[in-house]
């Protein structure tokens, strides 16, 4: 009797954890284009917009030094030779965008327009 006692104990809170991993949280506030569909969509959400910002920052940093080698912007960003992967954002897809007049390079995508 004692076992199956523990034994529905446990399904019972392996139930409760996949509900809980599966809805997350109603009030997460994440900013970004679409809220996180449960708790795996929100660390994937979190570790993507690390990735948009480790992107930014790479690129920021290839357009300073053409900049100082060649004492010019590049014309566009595929000039930087960078992975055709890593000029863009990992979240929305959508390509950074980017002047050749001021060398500022930026995500269009809602939530990332800070970085």
């Amino acid at each position: 009797m004692r076992l199956v006692g523990i034994l529905v104990s446990i399904a019972i809170l392996a139930v409760l954890l996949m509900v809980w991993l599966y809805y997350g949280t109603s009030g997460s506030g994440a900013d970004s284009a679409q809220p996180p569909a449960s708790r795996v969509g929100e660390v994937r959400q979190a570790a993507e917009s690390v990735e948009c910002r480790n992107n930014l920052s790479q690129i920021r940093a290839a357009i300073q030094m053409r900049t100082t080698a060649e004492e010019t912007y590049p014309a566009n960003l595929q000039e930087l030779g960078l992975p055709a992967t890593m000029l863009s954002c990992p979240v929305s897809g959508q390509a950074y965008q980017y002047d050749p007049n001021t060398g500022q390079v930026h995500c269009p995508t809602t939530g990332h327009r800070s970085y």
